[in-house]
């Protein structure tokens, strides 16, 4: 799958994670994982790629807000605003032409 196409299995994830905390006002941790977890993997496979999906832009962004939205409101999910700051950062590193994996906690990037 090239880097520009629709990702059905993409679209299924966020339809379980983001939406379903947007309609009935649920969050499923499980749910938020699996769709994190698919983008770190997606990261790695278009890292060299110069265009992305807007689909991979939107998801990653609405994963953010929708968590940091409904922190203000809804406990279960204030305690997992630092998963916001995951895909804020995953955001940044797909910009960069990096993947979820390529940096190391600890070691500098220049050696």
């Amino acid at each position: 799958m090239s880097a520009s196409e629709f990702d059905l299995e993409l679209q299924e994830l966020h339809q379980k994670s983001v939406h379903r905390l947007i309609a009935a006002e649920v969050f499923d941790a499980d749910a938020f994982n699996q769709l994190k977890r698919y983008l770190c993997e997606k990261s790695n496979a278009i890292k060299q790629e110069h265009v992305i999906s807007k689909q991979v832009v939107s998801i990653i962004l609405d994963a953010a807000r929708i968590i940091e939205s409904r922190a203000e409101y809804m406990p279960s999910v204030r305690e997992q605003l630092p998963l916001a700051n995951d895909f804020h950062m995953l955001l940044g590193l797909i910009a960069i032409g990096e993947a979820w994996g390529d940096r190391t906690p600890g070691v500098p990037r220049v050696q």
